[in-house]
């Protein structure tokens, strides 16, 4: 009958919890927080004595908005960054003696602030945006290798709308409008140059083209001069006293003369000896 009675008042006194996938619980008795996590499954405990809190170890987001960071130039940027991580799960009593639920305002927020300026000073802001992709793994690890001491595991972190002054903008924009005017100016001086080399070669061509028109002219004259010359030359040749004897009656018969005569000295009559003359057809 006893013990009846003391089973009927441990269950009166007694009290049962569940811990459900992807939770842990964490009891603390008389103040004192037992030096374990436990898994999933259905514990009874002394509600008196015993306080039991079940705490989740799935993957949880924290989101931080516009954050400040500097860059190795010395100019501010802000930045959006996510963080996914998780709760060690046989850590999780530790992380709670230790730190607290609290845990995202004592440790993640600084960590995440301390780690996005230790990345930020290694790139200045004209690249930081083209090398985003490395900056957010330097972040990442080392986010990591700090939230590691308080039992936190990271899993991935995203960085989001980088936002710089409004000063640094319009100098960068008037730096870029310069730049585009000196490529500008470079493109111009390349396409005078351009201009000016197929200028000169038109103007080759054309002094070419007239050289050897001139060339082509003079060996023309200097070959029909040395066919002339050499005509003359045969036809010198060809030309015995004889032979320009008879051409010369034959012209003079070919317009009705005579022979010549001529009167010597004293009267005597001189008769120039000429060929007898070509009977014509017909005669």
């Amino acid at each position: 009958m006893k013990k009846t009675w003391v089973c009927a008042v441990a269950l009166a006194l007694a009290a049962c919890g569940q811990v459900d996938p992807g939770e842990v619980a964490t009891f603390v008795t008389w103040g004192k927080m037992h030096q374990q996590s436990y898994g999933q499954g259905f514990y009874w405990y002394n509600p008196v004595s015993t306080n039991m809190d079940t705490i989740s170890v799935q993957v949880m987001k924290f989101e931080a908005k516009k954050l400040g960071a500097a860059t190795s130039d010395v100019q501010e940027i802000h930045a959006d960054i996510v963080v996914n991580y998780r709760l060690v799960a046989d850590a999780v009593h530790k992380l709670i003696t230790e730190t607290g639920h609290d845990y995202e305002a004592k440790v993640i927020v600084p960590a995440v602030t301390d780690a996005l300026k230790a990345g930020t000073a290694h790139f200045n802001l004209a690249t930081i945006i083209r090398d985003r992709e490395k900056l957010r793994a330097m972040v990442r690890d080392d986010l990591k290798a700090r939230m590691r001491f308080y039992y936190i595991e990271v899993v991935d972190i995203n960085l989001t709308n980088f936002d710089v002054s409004k000063q640094f903008s319009l100098a960068v924009e008037a730096k870029q409008i310069e730049e585009q005017k000196a490529e500008q100016k470079k493109w111009q001086v390349v396409q005078a140059q351009r201009d000016a080399k197929v200028a000169a070669a038109a103007a080759k061509g054309l002094a070419d083209a007239a050289r050897e028109a001139a060339k082509g002219k003079a060996d023309a004259l200097r070959t029909e001069a040395q066919a002339q010359a050499e005509y003359n030359a045969k036809v010198s040749a060809s030309l015995t006293p004889i032979l320009v004897q008879q051409q010369a009656v034959e012209a003079w018969q070919a317009g009705g003369s005579q022979v010549p005569q001529f009167t010597g000295v004293g009267g005597a009559l001189i008769q120039v000896p000429m060929p007898a003359a070509r009977a014509k057809v017909g005669d």
